[in-house]
C-alpha cells in the first residue's frame, strides 16, 4: 500500500502552465477506482461539460468536448474533426503557437493559407479584411490564438471576429491560456469554437484537452468524410451526448481534479479570476522594472497573464544559473522562445496571488544583488 501524504510541498510555478494547483485539486485526485463507464462517473463527467461550456456561453447553442491529451491535441482535433470538406482555413500567425497551427494544416493536409503577421507584432485588422475579402478560393475559417504565450502578446478577439462575421467566416480560437480567465464568448457574438486545456487557466491538472464548439459548426462537419478515428469530434459528441460516456477511456482521477477546479472556479468568479491575475501581474511588472529588467511589449499590447523579458545583455546574466536558484527556493521560471528577441518568460497563472510575486522579487532580488556583486 502506497501511504498519501495529506498536504503535498507547494510550488510556485512562473511558468504558462502546468500550472500551480490548490491542495483541494491535487485532493480531488485521489478517489475510488471506478470504472468510467458507471453512472456515477458519468454524472460527474456530464457536470464537468455543463460547466465548461457554462463558462463561454449557452449549454442549449453550444457542446463541451473533452478528449484526453495535451492541449496541442485538442488543437488538431480541432482540425482534423470539425473542419467539413470544403473548408478553407487562415491561419493567424503573429508567434510560435501560430506557427504551430500553420505546421498542424501543413501536416494534415488541411487546404490553407497564412496570414503571417510578424513574431510579436500586433493584428492589422485592415489586412485581414482584405485578406479575407480578395481570398481565392474563400476563407471559410480562420484559426487565431488569443493570448500568445511565446511573447505575451493578448491579440484583439472581438475586432478580430467581427471583421470574420462581416465575411461569414467561421472562428476556431486557440485559447490554451486564456480560457477560464479572460472572456472568450462562444456562440452568438462570440467564436465558433474555443480550444483550451485543463492544466491553465482552469488550474486544474494536465492530461485533459477541451474543446467547446457550437452545435452548429459540429452539424456542418457531420456530412464530411472522417479524417482520424480517435480525434473525430463528431464521433465523440454523439457518444457523449446518447450515452455521457466518452468512445475510449478516460482518466477519472483528472476528470475529478478538473470537476474540482471548475467547482473552485465558480466560487471565485471569472472577474475575480482575472482580477486576481491582473493584480499579481502589476505587481510582477512593476518588480522586473524596479530590479531593472526590459519588457519585450508596450503595456497596450501585453496580456496580463504573462510577460516577456529581454534577456540582459551583460556578462552576469545566466538564465540556467538563474533558473536553478529560483527552483530551490521554489519558483519555476521559464525561458523564453527563439523569436525576434532573446527572452524568459513569467506567468501569474494558476493558484498563486500577488504575495506570492512579492515573495518571487524578493528572491529575484536578492539572487540579482549576488550576482552582480560577484560579476
Amino acid at each position: 500500500m502506497v501511504e498519501v501524504k495529506a498536504e503535498v510541498e507547494r510550488k510556485i510555478l512562473l511558468n504558462p502552465g502546468p500550472a500551480t494547483t490548490t491542495d483541494s485539486v491535487k485532493r480531488a485526485l485521489v478517489i475510488p477506482d471506478i470504472c468510467p463507464r458507471e453512472r456515477a462517473f458519468c454524472e460527474l463527467y456530464a457536470d464537468v461539460r455543463r460547466r465548461l461550456a457554462e463558462l463561454v456561453g449557452d449549454p442549449a447553442e453550444i457542446a463541451a468536448i473533452p478528449i484526453v491529451g495535451s492541449g496541442t491535441t485538442a488543437l488538431e482535433a480541432v482540425m482534423v474533426g470539425l473542419l467539413p470538406a470544403g473548408a478553407r482555413l487562415l491561419v493567424i500567425d503573429n508567434g510560435d503557437y501560430g506557427t504551430r497551427l500553420a505546421a498542424m494544416a501543413r501536416a494534415l493536409g488541411i487546404s490553407h493559407a497564412v496570414l503571417e503577421v510578424g513574431w510579436a507584432k500586433p493584428i492589422d485588422l485592415a489586412v485581414l479584411e482584405s485578406t479575407l475579402a480578395q481570398a481565392e478560393p474563400p476563407i471559410s475559417h480562420v484559426y487565431v490564438v488569443h493570448h500568445e504565450t511565446s511573447s505575451g502578446l493578448l491579440n484583439p478577439l472581438a475586432p478580430i471576429v467581427e471583421v470574420c462575421r462581416r465575411h461569414a467566416v467561421r472562428v476556431l480560437l486557440d485559447a490554451m491560456s486564456s480560457f477560464a480567465c479572460l472572456a472568450t464568448p462562444v456562440g452568438t457574438g462570440g467564436v465558433d469554437a474555443v480550444v483550451s486545456s485543463s492544466n491553465k487557466c482552469v488550474q486544474g491538472m494536465a492530461g485533459i484537452g477541451i474543446i467547446v464548439a457550437t452545435r452548429s459548426l459540429i452539424e456542418d462537419a457531420r456530412s464530411s468524410a472522417r479524417r482520424c478515428f480517435t480525434l473525430d469530434l463528431v464521433a465523440e459528441y454523439d457518444h457523449l451526448e446518447k450515452t455521457g460516456q466518452s468512445r475510449f477511456t478516460v482518466p477519472p482521477q483528472l476528470v475529478s481534479a478538473l470537476h474540482q477546479a471548475l467547482v473552485e472556479l465558480e466560487q471565485e468568479g471569472l472577474a475575480a479570476r482575472e482580477a486576481r491575475y491582473a493584480r499579481s501581474m502589476r505587481v510582477l511588472t512593476e518588480g522586473l522594472r524596479a530590479l531593472g529588467f526590459e519588457l519585450l511589449l508596450e503595456d497596450a499590447l501585453q496580456s496580463r497573464i504573462l510577460v516577456a523579458i529581454r534577456s540582459p545583455e551583460a556578462a552576469w546574466f545566466d538564465f540556467d544559473a538563474m533558473h536553478d536558484a529560483l527552483h530551490a527556493e521554489g519558483f519555476t521560471i521559464y525561458p523564453g522562445k527563439p523569436g525576434a528577441a532573446a527572452t524568459f518568460r513569467l506567468s501569474v497563472l494558476g493558484a498563486i496571488d500577488h504575495c506570492d510575486i512579492q515573495a518571487f522579487l524578493g528572491c529575484l532580488e536578492r539572487y540579482l544583488r549576488e550576482v552582480r556583486a560577484n560579476g
